[in-house]
């Protein structure tokens, strides 16, 4: 992540519990997701209440497979009910999550677009391009369109940066991110959620900063499409994974943050593949 919302790259989740490391030097980046049909059911209310079981086995088989030396929080919401189960820690940097807030706050406030702000904002989804993300950013009052979103939609723990400049220090939380994706499937208007989930679906393997965005939900089968996170700041790694799965038990979203010890990519991604795979095999009927 490169100008705003990204700082020197340094070598190299549990309910209720605040992850941030102290300020030190930052990178942060995140991108897309995969393909998918369009979910639009009557808005619903999202309160924690009684998950149906799908959702609850899914967080509980999560929670069961979080390797050590990584935290994570889960967060499913079933798209039908509205009922939400969530289990981990309750607060992450959002890394380029906060790319998917800053759009959702521009559409809703109906901002005048041009040709070129349209071509941004793919790439902001689609790639999770950064320079794009910062040009949005600065245009488009991005600092006060992250309190904007989170009080509009009561989204829990979710906070904008200390430092304006930087968005992937955005704090944001799964049960959030939960309630954002219900926003925009069920509430926002119809062309400006298909317009949403068409750039998502638009993701590649390689985002444009050229780091391998399909890990977490990101081609597992039944995941119709995701915006993925990742950030090293510090010592740590952030990556996330936050998306829709569709299956014959239901439409649900799925919401995986973690952080871990900074460590090789590959090994980093195979830990948060370990816990969706855990999680999406439920609905599989493997566990």
């Amino acid at each position: 992540m490169s100008g705003f919302g990204r700082r020197a790259l340094v070598s190299g989740l549990v309910v209720a519990a605040v992850v941030l490391a102290a300020p030190t030097l930052a990178t942060s980046v995140t991108p897309a997701d995969l393909a998918v049909e369009v979910l639009a059911p009557p808005p619903i209310p999202v309160t924690p209440g009684p998950a149906p079981e799908y959702a609850h086995n899914m967080v509980a088989a999560a929670m069961n497979a979080v390797p050590d030396g990584m935290t994570v929080g889960t967060a499913v919401l079933d798209l039908t009910t509205g009922d939400l189960e969530t289990d981990g820690v309750d607060q992450f940097y959002s890394a380029s999550l906060s790319k998917l807030m800053l759009v959702v706050d521009m559409l809703d406030r109906n901002v005048d677009l041009s040709t070129s702000d349209d071509q941004l904002v793919a790439r902001a989804l689609s790639v999770s391009d950064d320079n794009a993300m910062n040009a949005l950013w600065e245009k488009f009052d991005g600092p006060d369109a992250m309190t904007r979103v989170a009080d509009s939609l009561n989204l829990p723990d979710t906070a904008t940066p200390d430092d304006a400049s930087q968005w992937g220090e955005t704090e944001v939380s799964p049960a959030g991110f939960a309630r954002l994706y219900q926003h925009i499937l069920t509430e926002m208007d119809p062309d400006d959620r298909d317009r949403i989930v068409g750039d998502l679906s638009a993701a590649q393997p390689t985002a444009a900063d050229g780091f391998h965005q399909f890990f977490g939900l990101l081609g597992q089968p039944v995941a119709d499409y995701a915006k993925q996170g990742w950030m090293y700041y510090g010592s740590k790694l952030y990556l996330h994974s936050a998306g829709v799965v569709h299956d014959n038990t239901g439409d649900y979203v799925v919401v995986l943050m973690s952080v871990q010890p900074v460590t090789a990519v590959a090994t980093a991604e195979a830990k948060v593949n370990t816990v969706a795979s855990a999680m999406l095999d439920v609905l599989a009927g493997d566990s």
